[in-house]
Formats: C-alpha cells, structure tokens, sequence
C-alpha cells in the first residue's frame, strides 16, 4: 500500500510497549525497599508445591495486566506474519512476569506464583491475537492510519506525546485522585471515609483546588492541541478528550469508591478550577503555536508546583478504606497512578519543548504517509 513504506519510522507501539512495561516492573516492585533472601530452602517459584495458591480474581487481574502489553508488543515488529507477532507477544510477556516473579521472591509482601507467570502468559497471548488482527486488517488498519495522519503531528515527537496522552487517560481510572489533579486531600477523603461531614474549606486551600485543577486541564487541553496538525480539529479534539476522562473518571469513582466517599468525591475548588481551565482553554487554543507552547509548560509545570503550597498532601496517596475493594492490588495501583500524576507533567513538558525546537513544526505533510501499525507484507 502507498505509505506504508515510512511505517517503520513510527514509534508509537514501540513508546507505549516502553511505557506500558516499565508500568508493570513499578507495580509489581513498589516501593523498592525490604529487600530480603528467600528463607534457606525455600523453592524457586516454579518449584513450588503445585497447585499454587491462587483465586479467581488473581487470575483475570493478572490476564487484564499483560493484555495491553501483549497488544503494543504484537504492533511492534515491522512486516512480519501473524503468527511471529504473536510470537513476539508472548514471548516477551513470558520474560518480563518471569523476570517479576523471581524479583518478587525477594520481597516479603509479594507473593511469587507460577499460576501468576501463567495468567500473564495467557494475557500477553490475547493480547497478541488482537494486535496481530489489527496489524493484518486492511479495515483496521486503514482507520488507524488515517486518524493517525490525519489528526496528529508525524515523527517521534507526535508519537511519544500521543503515548503520553493515553498513560493520561489510564491514570484517570483512579477516582482517589481528583478530577484533573496531581493531588487531593487526604483530610477530607478520611472524613469521607469515617461518613463524618465534610471539613470546612478555607479560601487558601479551595483557591490550591482550584488552581491545581485549572492548571491542569489548561495545560493538558494546549497539549492535545499542540499534537494536531490542523486547528479546525482542535475543539472537537479536546472536547472529546475531556469527556473522555471525565466519563473513565466518574465511573470509576462510582464502581470502586465507597458511597460515602463517592459523596463526597470532589472538593468546592475542584468544580471551579475544572470551570476557570476550560475558559481559559477556550482562548489559549486559538493564540499562535509559540505562544500555546509556553503556556502549556507553564500551566503544566504549575499544576506540579502549586500542591507545594501545602506539602502536607504532595506526596499523600488515597487511603485504602475509602475504595469498595476487597483486593491486594489497589495498593499496587493506587501507588502506580500517583507516581505517574506526579511525572507526567515533566514529561509532556519536555515533548512540549521538542516540539519548539523543530523549525517545520506544524507544516502541513506532502507525504500524507505516517501510519501506526506496520504492513502485514
């Protein structure tokens, strides 16, 4: 097919199968510490007395897990048959839980299991089925490539700020963390929790809220319109974003928070900051490029650095008992999430920064050639 050609020079399944891979060595290895031998004659874990403990539960979660792994790591080789997609799907799937399990025989609080190395198995396997089909359907295929030629910026730049957007969206499935916030407070989250009323808001504290909101969703919403290529896609692009996180937001926050806390979920200041950014917006994504550039740095680095204000709560986490969840994992998660909160605003800033420093940014392609997935031939 015509362009596909140029599709090795797009990264993008390579940036989120990075991504995505380091997400899993943090989740499975947080929080670095106690770091102690296995007991003298302890089993290697593939030794063990079989059948392993496991549940139910245990064995969809670790299946969901590698599945998005699986997927990047079906799109990454270049013209290959289906069969050595899914090859490469669970073989590195395969290595990497193989990798987190021995490491896991070193720490107390985790549990190394072969059903677990199994059930990653299996997960990198559909999910590389699917990337597989996906790399040979013309249909899919062509989508693909045409929202991704079509919408976005070409070259490594466009791919690893769109790689960045969607570890964006993941992040808002923890409802611990308020609307478009790096942060929360665990105060009222603790009132929540105990169903005590809410704690009066002083105006230091809802004016933080709000700014840290505002700041954000200025800054994400610039981003996203820097990403694309022609302006009479912006509004609907960062409309559909936003709708986007706030409905994976609100059903999250629904599904896993306690009803007391999901009473309480949002501060006065979240609301009014979430207002004030998407005014702002309104009017920022129509300034010239340079210019948005800089707002964004600014609105994303202050969406960072306004939490400091109060340094009770910058490195604060939600507290278990406000989630509806009788599971482990949350602990994982909840950690995984509030790390990448705190990064992602330094890592958009740097794509921010790249974009500014290349003298074609922003020119239309002749081309019309940067496809995601690679050609099946």
């Amino acid at each position: 097919m015509p362009g596909h050609h140029a599709t090795a020079r797009s990264l993008l399944a390579h940036y989120l199968a990075l991504v995505y891979g380091l997400a899993i060595v943090y989740a499975s290895l947080q929080p670095f510490a106690t770091w102690i031998a296995p007991a003298e004659g302890t089993p290697f874990f593939l030794f063990a007395p079989w059948p392993p403990r496991w549940t139910r539960f245990d064995v969809i979660a670790n299946v969901i897990a590698y599945l998005p792994f699986g997927l990047f790591m079906a799109l990454v080789p270049y013209r290959r048959a289906a069969l050595a997609r899914i090859a490469v799907a669970i073989a590195s799937g395969a290595l990497l839980s193989f990798a987190m399990e021995t490491a896991q025989m070193f720490l107390p609080p985790r549990d190394a299991s072969a059903m677990d190395l199994i059930a990653n198995t299996a997960g990198s396997a559909a999910g590389g089925m699917l990337g597989s089909w996906m790399a040979q359907s013309e249909r899919a295929g062509r989508a693909a490539i045409a929202l991704r030629v079509h919408w976005f910026l070409r070259g490594k730049v466009g791919d690893f700020g769109l790689a960045l957007l969607a570890i964006w969206l993941v992040v808002q499935i923890n409802p611990g963390i308020a609307l478009f916030a790096t942060t929360y407070d665990p105060d009222f989250q603790l009132n929540a929790a105990a169903m005590l009323p809410a704690p009066p808001y002083d105006v230091a504290g809802l004016l933080i809220a709000a700014a840290n909101s505002a700041f954000q969703l200025l800054g994400v919403g610039l981003f996203l319109a820097l990403l694309l290529r022609q302006r009479r896609y912006v509004g609907s692009a960062v409309v559909l974003l936003l709708l986007t996180a706030m409905l994976i937001k609100g059903i999250a926050a629904a599904v896993l928070l306690k009803p007391a806390a999901w009473e309480h979920w949002l501060s006065p200041g979240v609301p009014v900051g979430v207002a004030v950014g998407a005014l702002l917006l309104l009017v920022t994504i129509w300034l010239p490029r340079p210019v948005q550039v800089t707002l964004a740095t600014v609105a994303l680095l202050s969406s960072l650095l306004t939490p400091l204000l109060t340094p009770d709560v910058v490195f604060a986490r939600a507290p278990l008992w406000v989630f509806n969840w009788s599971y482990g994992h949350l602990l994982n998660f909840n950690g995984l999430t509030h790390t990448v909160v705190l990064l992602w605003p330094i890592a958009a800033s740097i794509v921010l920064f790249a974009l500014a420093a290349r003298p074609d940014w922003g020119e239309p392609d002749q081309s019309g050639s940067d496809p995601v997935f690679p050609a099946a031939r």
